[in-house]
């Protein structure tokens, strides 16, 4: 999984996995929009953790354009679904045909 590029985490040894789990959990956890961090004193002092509704990271924006961007990204995934599930009822269409046909029987 790739993480936005204005998606950064602050404090030793952060990581892109321990920041998408920390978005993760503050996404699960909770009925607010995630922020990050709001003040610049976390990035003086990553240990003084200011916020802790909100994960570790930099305070980001996420723009109409990042937005456009991901439903672009659902429709395309939405689409190859769709491919998907046709191709595999046309298979087991067929395949049901087939051994209808090698027992005898009829639809």
């Amino acid at each position: 999984m790739e993480l936005p590029k204005g998606l950064q985490g602050v404090g030793p040894g952060s990581t892109a996995e321990t920041l998408l789990w920390a978005v993760a959990s503050a996404l699960h956890a909770g009925n607010a929009p995630i922020t990050g961090q709001l003040t610049a004193a976390a990035e003086k002092n990553p240990a003084v953790w200011l916020n802790t509704c909100q994960p570790l990271c930099r305070a980001f924006v996420v723009t109409d354009e990042d937005i456009r961007k991901q439903e672009e990204r659902v429709q395309e995934v939405r689409k190859k679904l769709e491919e998907a599930l046709l191709a595999d009822l046309v298979s087991r269409n067929s395949d049901n045909s087939k051994d209808s046909l090698e027992n005898g029987s009829e639809f």
